[in-house]
C-alpha cells in the first residue's frame, strides 16, 4: 500500500511486510519476534487483498475478486484462505499452527529479498550460534525504518494520515503494538489510535473503509487466533 510519507526505499512495501518493518527496533537490532503476530500479518493481507478488490466479502466466506495479485505474499495468502472455500469459521486455520508459522516465516523473507533486513546467526546461552527465524533478523535500512516509524508517530501526536498510514494504525491498535512505536506520549497515541479504528480522524471515504472493512476484518482474524488459543489451553 502506497503513501509519499514512506521512504522511497519501502515505497512498495505490502501492508503485512509494512506491519513487521515498523515493528523494528529503531537502532537496527533485529526485528523484533512477535511473539503472537501471525494473527496481525494475515489480517494485514486480507485487508489489502479487500481493498483492492482482489478478496471480495460474500458474507460466510471469502472469494476472488476481479482483480489479479502480482504480490507473492499476497497470492499465497488468498490461496490458503480460498484453498477449502474460503468460509470464515475456518479462519483459524489460516493464522494458527503450520500456517501462522509460515506466514511469519513469508513476510520475514520478504523483507530480506528486498534488502531492507539480513539473516544472522543468534548467540544462545551466550555460545551457541544458531539460526532463528524472525528474531534473526537485522535491518540493514536503518535511515529508512527511522523515516517509516516517524511517518506513523506524527499521525499519532495529531497529523492527519492518509490512507496507507491509517490503515497501519488500525492494524497497529487492534494488535495492541502502538506502543511498541515509542510514542512520545504512550497513553495519548493509544487514544489517537483507537479514534483512527473508529474511522475518525481521517478523510471521508477511508473512515469509511475503516468501519465497513478493516476494523471488522481485523478483529475477526484476532477473534479466531484467540478463540483457537483459549480452545487450545482447556485440552
Amino acid at each position: 500500500m502506497r503513501s509519499e510519507r514512506w521512504s522511497s526505499r519501502t515505497a512498495d512495501l505490502t501492508l503485512p511486510e509494512r506491519v513487521a518493518w515498523v515493528l523494528g527496533d529503531d537502532d537496527g537490532r533485529p526485528l523484533s519476534t512477535l511473539t503472537e503476530p501471525a494473527g496481525l500479518l494475515v489480517a494485514a493481507a486480507m485487508v489489502e487483498l479487500l481493498l483492492d478488490a482482489s478478496l471480495l466479502d460474500a458474507g460466510a466466506s471469502y472469494r476472488r475478486g476481479p482483480v489479479a495479485i502480482d504480490e507473492p505474499l499476497l497470492a499465497w495468502v488468498a490461496d490458503s484462505l480460498l484453498a477449502h472455500g474460503g468460509a470464515k469459521v475456518d479462519l483459524q486455520h489460516a493464522v494458527t499452527g503450520n500456517r501462522g508459522a509460515q506466514m511469519i516465516r513469508r513476510t520475514m523473507d520478504r523483507l530480506v529479498e528486498r534488502g531492507l533486513a539480513a539473516r544472522e546467526p543468534r548467540r544462545v546461552f551466550g555460545y551457541l550460534a544458531m539460526p532463528v527465524f524472525g528474531s534473526a533478523l537485522r535491518v540493514h535500512e536503518v535511515d529508512a525504518l527511522h523515516h517509516d516509524r516517524a511517518a506513523v508517530r506524527a499521525a499519532l501526536d495529531g497529523e492527519e494520515p492518509d490512507e496507507a498510514v491509517a490503515m497501519l494504525i488500525v492494524l497497529l491498535h487492534h494488535g495492541r503494538r502502538v506502543r511498541a512505536l515509542s510514542p512520545a506520549d504512550p497513553t495519548r497515541a493509544s487514544q489517537r489510535a483507537r479514534a483512527i479504528s473508529d474511522g475518525r480522524h481521517v478523510p471521508l471515504g477511508v473512515s469509511q473503509d475503516i468501519r465497513r472493512l478493516v476494523s471488522p476484518t481485523v478483529g475477526a482474524v484476532l477473534a479466531a487466533l484467540t478463540a483457537t488459543t483459549v480452545i487450545g489451553s482447556e485440552h
